[in-house]
């Protein structure tokens, strides 16, 4: 297992949080150079940058925002058996608190559909347009997200995330009623080469357009540009000019002075969830996957009848997949009856180094070895250390948590009901770490042996292919040359292999 400490964790998140590592110092936590030089440890021991150097501060990288994010999952794990190792209900009586990025335009009153739909979670809705949360989704910034993404710009590249295509939406266009074009049923996109367009900066429309402006010979003329769709089917409805809207979008209901139509191209951009497996289960990952869909064809039948009605309509799910949850009506159970409340399990609720904690990650290997040897002595070897001093180390981590962790017995030494539970409590979170580690050295690896690596810390690199022995023997004559002390600076482009061999037999 990767010691990945509760300070590098801190400290990761200092970077994170203010771009600097002053603000690591100002914190009282250590110096900027020992925080410089506990990161370049770090890097070293992964391999891997965890941070990029500039200007205008210190940035983590793709590969420190995954540390981050698997270190965090790790100690509030343990925090969270510590913290609830009085609780008496079974491990698995846990109430999840996911963090679920989605777009402003569904985000309004999401939260109490989410509450009635599903009650093994409680979702807290955090709103934003398409790049914001995709980009919040790839720092591990939230559990989940749905938003849009296009054949251009894809939206997720976190490989080991459950990600879910809730539909697939052509684009329309919307135009002035009075316009020439607006009797037909379906446009084609060069009929309006000539049109002026109300363009639409920034958001989740601005790839969908962009792409449907370069089918265009000449560029089209754009009369005004805003940020939101809203705004663009407002001026198209007093007359200056065509947009790329989506089919759902809304029309003002006291101005019927535009109109919709279907464009012969397909210009599709599609609706993804994605998720992180770790906190939101893959049943209740398929149910709001089935719930986005039929909340789609709802808002299609009631916005767009003909869209819903048309050909070019996805084929969703029929049902929400699963019944309302019936509100419980009040003064219907006294206070007195009630059972004990879930767990809260989330990830903000960890505790910082300043806690009194002294479990640390390493501290799990520690338990899993004497759990699967179930002998101080051997588990000592195993380790390392004297048994002696695993004894004194043992004894440290029971008084500063004050929970007995191993008793001995007839056969040897055994974990305690507080240890098993502990282990049960961070064995998703430490597995997931070991992954992201091995996953940044097996990238490493690849990239020293001249495999080129392009894909993203999330994706899995294939193993280095075995060189020939022939190309081994040319780089072990290579490497000698290299090293070699009086070797010129610009050796001759040709070199026998004899002189090769008479340094071997030379050594």
């Amino acid at each position: 297992m990767f010691d990945l400490r509760r300070s590098d964790v801190a400290l990761l998140q200092a970077v994170s949080d203010h771009g600097s590592l002053h603000a690591v110092e100002r914190g009282g936590r250590m110096t900027q150079s020992s925080a410089s030089r506990r990161l370049i440890k770090l890097e070293r021991r992964l391999r891997t940058p965890l941070v990029s150097r500039s200007s205008t501060g210190t940035e983590l990288t793709e590969a420190g925002h995954a540390l981050l994010h698997a270190g965090r999952r790790l100690v509030g794990a343990i925090d969270f058996a510590m913290a609830t190792s009085h609780h008496r209900t079974d491990t698995r009586e846990r109430l999840p608190v996911v963090q679920f990025a989605v777009g402003t335009e569904r985000a309004y009153g999401m939260g109490r559909d989410l509450a009635d739909r599903f009650p093994e979670a409680v979702f807290d809705v955090v709103p934003g347009d398409s790049r914001d949360v995709w980009q919040r989704f790839e720092r591990y910034a939230v559990d989940a997200a749905c938003g849009w993404e296009t054949t251009r710009r894809p939206g997720l590249r976190r490989s080991e995330a459950l990600v879910r295509t809730v539909v697939d939406e052509p684009q329309w266009v919307a135009l002035p009623r009075d316009h020439p074009l607006a009797r037909q049923e379906t446009l084609d996109l060069h009929d309006l080469a000539d049109a002026e367009w109300v363009a639409t900066v920034g958001g989740d429309a601005c790839d969908d357009q962009g792409w449907a402006f370069s089918l265009l010979s000449p560029a089209p003329r754009v009369s005004f540009t805003v940020r939101s769709q809203s705004a663009a089917l407002e001026l198209v409805g007093r007359g200056y000019g065509v947009a790329l809207v989506s089919p759902l979008s809304p029309e003002p209901e006291h101005d019927l002075s535009l109109v919709l139509r279907p464009l012969r191209q397909r210009l599709v951009r599609r609706l993804t969830l994605a998720v992180d497996p770790l906190v939101v289960p893959l049943t209740l990952a398929h149910e709001l996957c089935t719930w986005l869909r039929y909340g789609y064809a709802q808002r299609a039948a009631k916005r767009n009848p003909v869209y819903a009605a048309s050909a070019s309509f996805p084929p969703l799910a029929e049902g929400p997949g699963r019944p309302l949850r019936a509100r419980p009506e009040a003064g219907a159970s006294s206070p007195g009856a009630r059972g004990p409340l879930p767990v809260l399990l989330s990830e903000l609720h960890w505790t910082g180094p300043d806690s009194d904690s002294h479990f640390e990650a390493e501290h799990l290997h520690l338990l899993r070895v004497i759990d699967r040897i179930g002998s101080l002595n051997r588990a000592a070897a195993t380790l390392l250390v004297t048994q002696p001093a695993l004894t004194r180390r043992i004894h440290r981590l029971e008084k500063g948590c004050g929970l007995p962790l191993v008793y001995s017995t007839a056969r040897g030494t055994s974990l305690s009901a507080a240890a098993r539970r502990l282990l049960d409590c961070t064995g998703p979170a430490e597995s997931r770490l070991d992954e992201l580690v091995g996953r940044m050295r097996q990238i490493a690896a690849a990239q020293s042996a001249g495999v080129p690596a392009a894909s993203p810390i999330g994706a899995p690199i294939a193993p280095p292919a075995t060189a020939s022995p022939a190309a081994s023997r040319a780089a072990a004559c290579a490497d000698e040359r290299s090293n070699s002390v009086s070797a010129s600076v610009n050796p001759p482009a040709r070199q026998g292999p004899g002189r090769c061999r008479e340094r071997s037999a030379g050594r």
